[in-house]
């Protein structure tokens, strides 16, 4: 039933031909302030469905929509439900769904089978890299019965500094001659730069322990 549901919505967002950008949404967003809290929030349940979704633009509507204290609070709050939810979904599954999923997913399975390391450690790094899908790997993490909050902390911790540099840029983004804007756009650039660097380098590492 999870996996028919997260179908169901991978097909809808396909064939929707919607526009999925920070602007688009935030014309769905209630003005109530708790009522859009809870609006991005069942965004960021829709997305840990979907696997497809980028996270980075609920975390951009975050930063949009409220001021920047709150945005994080709120932003917090939506990536650990999209966290925790296709864990239990992957948890649900079984070990074969895994499989499935590491063979899709390649780097993924090239990570986990190659790793000895602590639980903690490699949800972290896994999340840290940032340059896989977090849906699919806490779905893995859930199939392969990682310790549900072992898991959890250390994948936030892994997604924290995308999260805060993404929702700042959101809360300054309409004003570009902002300084805060300039080293939120910075900082979010530099962080994906690092994590495909830190990603190469692990895969160097390892490419010569196994030579």
């Amino acid at each position: 039933m999870p996996l028919l549901v997260c179908l169901i919505l991978m097909l809808a967002y396909f064939f929707s031909g919607r526009d999925f950008s920070a602007e688009s949404l935030q014309n769905y967003a209630p003005d109530n302030l708790f009522i859009a809290a809870l609006f991005l929030i069942f965004l960021y349940v829709v997305k840990s469905l979907t696997i497809f979704f980028p996270i980075i633009v609920l975390n951009v509507l975050g930063g949009y929509l409220f001021n920047p204290v709150l945005a994080l609070v709120v932003n917090f709050i939506g990536v650990l439900v999209e966290l925790a939810l296709p864990y239990w979904i992957g948890r649900a599954s079984g070990a074969k769904f895994a499989d499935k999923l590491c063979e899709k997913y390649p780097k993924i399975g090239e990570m986990l089978g190659g790793e000895n390391g602590s639980n903690f450690f490699i949800s972290y790094f896994l999340r840290a890299i940032s340059c896989l899908p977090n849906d699919a790997v806490s779905m893995i993490f859930g199939a392969r019965k990682i310790p549900f909050f072992t898991c959890l902390i250390a994948s936030f911790l892994g997604t924290l500094p995308g999260v805060v540099a993404a929702t700042l840029l959101g809360s300054t983004i309409s004003d570009p001659s902002s300084p805060l804007f300039w080293i939120a756009l910075v900082c979010t650039i530099a962080i994906a730069l690092s994590s495909l660097l830190i990603y190469r380098i692990w895969k160097k590492k390892k490419e010569k322990r196994a030579d």
